[in-house]
């Protein structure tokens, strides 16, 4: 069938081009969601932000498990047989697909709404810690009923997004949460109420800038001619498929996510600024996994679609190989930078008005131990598209359920025996335990992924690495006089951390090159022909 003018999908391109393009659209949203949570920290005690980021929790794992999970996974690799089958059964899959993931966001939100007092006592209403502020749970469920609409909305966004991914549009879906942290930090600035408590107008400020968000994707697919309808034939051809890959996918992928939720009951019963800290600690996390692993995941999964349906099976694990090293050149210098720059970056981004120093160390604490998590969370979401690929989304539910279930089980110890440091410990070790899982299962369920030459590629970052940890930790360290007059005013700090983290990366990058990575020279191969097609022009 042929496709109207105007309407074809981009030429293919790399996965390392389309996770670049996705990443420099993330990477403006990740900037102005610190200038937002910077702004809501400095404005507001504890006890309102402990209760914002609790009500917004909800809405934010769907976003998370939709935007970035399940529902793609699920879709993608399906949609894609579906184009190449025919523009028309595409269309009818898109249709049906999004008409019914829109009944289901509407039904969801409607129901949380009404039962969000026994959610969220249930969640936090340990009087032991977060209940014991009075009204705090109170003030924690109006917020809650106002942002739950939210899911309708980046549900909707989230399945136009893997319709865009699909056809070869990265960068414009990217740029949807730079929308929503616009609304948002417009909202917080302007400094009036509309509610009953601190914070409500924040809440509204989620929904508007959902809006914003779900627009921009909606734009590209009307022009492009994409746009899905509401259409009641909910039985077109794969969508069967689609929702029976995308149960066992909700809490494969979105491991992590669920138990954001149990950790939320974990830390109920910690002093107040837990969850705010955790909030914090998983925001810092967010902007290496999304620009490197996340990015990266998202591009692979439809170009492993397609190598698997063409039976290309020596070409999918030479890809997977290649991909797994690319994360590791990019998150290990990532890791080692969270781990040493830890408290400096508490202090520059969100050190400000009513977030002080005892809030500074509380959060650098769980980002030192998430420096772990990052590394070992960002090589499950690379490994993870594998099995989604192949139509096998059960393989990583099961591994998803046993790892939640030892975090259950370990978690209320841990947190018992060592508080906050204790719970971010167990999430950190759950990711480890899951990524191992995986990779058995890869080996036997789809093949030898090359991990002689994962390793030989990691020992010969050692040195770089190395020379990184050593300069970040003289030049930026707590205990470090070097710069210590320079670093007293708020502003020089800024300054002397971006000095660091740049000067840092060029060592990380040229020590690296010294060393013969395979992976630096591949990222001065790019360079080289971005600079000379620029040059061309």
């Amino acid at each position: 069938m042929t496709v109207p003018e105007g309407t074809k999908p981009k030429q293919k391109q790399s996965v390392i081009r389309s996770a670049i393009s996705m990443a420099l659209g993330t990477f403006s949203s990740r900037i102005l969601g610190f200038l937002r949570d910077a702004v809501m920290f400095a404005y507001f005690p504890r006890t309102v932000t402990d209760a914002f980021v609790v009500a917004f929790r909800l809405p934010n794992m769907f976003r998370r498990l939709l935007g970035e999970g399940s529902l793609s996974v699920s879709f993608i690799p399906i949609y894609v047989e579906a184009r190449a089958h025919s523009h028309e059964r595409a269309r009818k899959l898109s249709d049906a697909v999004f008409t019914i993931v829109f009944a289901m966001s509407v039904v969801i939100s409607v129901a949380c709404f009404v039962y969000m007092d026994e959610i969220l006592w249930y969640l936090v209403g340990d009087p032991r810690g977060f209940a014991s502020v009075p009204g705090k749970v109170e003030q924690t469920i109006y917020l809650a009923r106002i942002m739950i609409f939210y899911l309708v909305l980046v549900s909707t966004f989230a399945f136009h997004m893997a319709v865009a991914n699909t056809l070869g549009y990265f960068f414009i879906p990217a740029m949807g949460p730079t929308m929503f942290n616009f609304g948002l930090i417009l909202f917080t600035v302007t400094r009036f109420e509309v509610g009953r408590y601190p914070g409500s107008t924040q809440s509204w400020g989620v929904i508007v800038g959902g809006v914003l968000q779900m627009g921009i994707v909606l734009w590209l697919l009307v022009r492009t001619g994409h746009l899905p309808r509401l259409s009641w034939r909910w039985r077109a051809h794969g969508v069967a498929r689609v929702f029976g890959n995308m149960l066992p996918g909700l809490f494969g992928i979105g491991v992590f996510q669920v138990m954001t939720i149990v950790n939320t009951k974990f830390a109920a019963r910690l002093t107040e600024g837990a969850q705010s800290y955790i909030y914090l600690a998983d925001r810092i996390l967010e902007l290496p996994q999304s620009l490197i692993a996340v990015s990266l995941g998202a591009a692979l999964l439809p170009r492993f679609s397609e190598l698997h349906s063409g039976g290309e099976r020596d070409k999918f694990l030479q890809e997977a190989n290649q991909a797994v090293r690319m994360l590791l050149y990019l998150s290990l210098p990532a890791a080692v930078g969270m781990y040493v720059l830890s408290l400096g970056i508490v202090q520059v981004l969100f050190m400000h008005g009513a977030f002080h120093e005892a809030d500074a160390q509380g959060t650098a604490r769980v980002i030192e131990i998430y420096a772990v998590l990052l590394l070992f969370s960002s090589l499950s979401r690379v490994t993870a598209p594998a099995f989604y690929a192949l139509k096998n989304t059960w393989l990583p539910a099961c591994v998803a359920l046993f790892v939640l279930l030892v975090h259950i089980g370990v978690g209320p110890y841990l947190v018992a025996s060592y508080g906050l440091p204790g719970l971010a410990s167990a999430t950190s070790a759950s990711a480890v335990l899951n990524i191992l899982l995986l990779q058995i299962f890869f080996y036997f369920w789809i093949g030898p992924l090359g991990y002689a030459s994962i390793f030989l590629s990691a020992v010969r970052l050692l040195p770089a690495l190395g020379v990184l940890a050593g300069f970040c930790f003289l030049t930026f360290a707590p205990t470090s006089d070097f710069l210590a007059g320079f670093l007293r005013l708020g502003s020089a700090r800024t300054v002397a951390l971006s000095l660091v983290i740049g000067i840092g990366m060029i060592l990380y990058f040229y020590v690296s090159v010294l060393c013969g990575s395979l992976e630096a020279r591949q990222v001065v191969g790019m360079l080289g022909r971005w600079f000379a097609a620029k040059k061309a022009r």
